[in-house]
């Protein structure tokens, strides 16, 4: 039988690992993956998702990192399925897309943050307090970036 501790550190990882699943997963990933064709005067605009997918990436591999550490197990989910049916979106319907995911990972890390599972484990909590400011400055990139699209 585990601990009491060990059971929390289990379900503390666990929360993290569906933390990881939501951020590595999301629309933006998504969209960096399938390599979404822009006119040529847009290109900016795809070289700029890319580099905000990239950073999302970042925070990925650093619970995954914190996962490891832990010798947890990481798993990186699937993309839903729903996506599929975003395949040809014009580039505004796309960042709106890609805005309204990343503001469901904010709302997701903000909930996480929230738990009794992260607020008893300082490390957890300092993590996904640092990958929330990393994703919060991350969606405002993104809101920009479709605000200034949408002009």
């Amino acid at each position: 039988m585990k601990t009491d501790t060990g059971m929390a550190r289990q379900k503390t990882n666990q929360l993290l690992n569906s933390v990881l699943i939501s951020m590595s997963r999301s629309f933006l990933q998504y969209v960096s993956e399938s390599s979404p064709w822009v006119r040529g005067d847009a290109a900016s605009v795809g070289r700029e998702v890319e580099v905000l997918a990239a950073r999302q990436r970042q925070d990925v591999a650093a619970i995954a990192q914190f996962l490891d550490q832990r010798e947890s197990f990481v798993d990186f989910g699937s993309f839903p399925t729903e996506y599929t049916d975003l395949q040809f979106l014009a580039l505004n319907s796309l960042l709106t897309g890609i805005v309204r995911s990343q503001r469901g990972n904010c709302e997701n890390l903000q909930r996480a943050l929230l738990t009794e599972a992260i607020t008893e484990d300082a490390e957890a909590e300092r993590l996904l307090t640092q990958v929330l400011g990393y994703e919060q400055d991350l969606l405002k990139s993104l809101g920009d970036l479709a605000a200034a699209n949408a002009a």
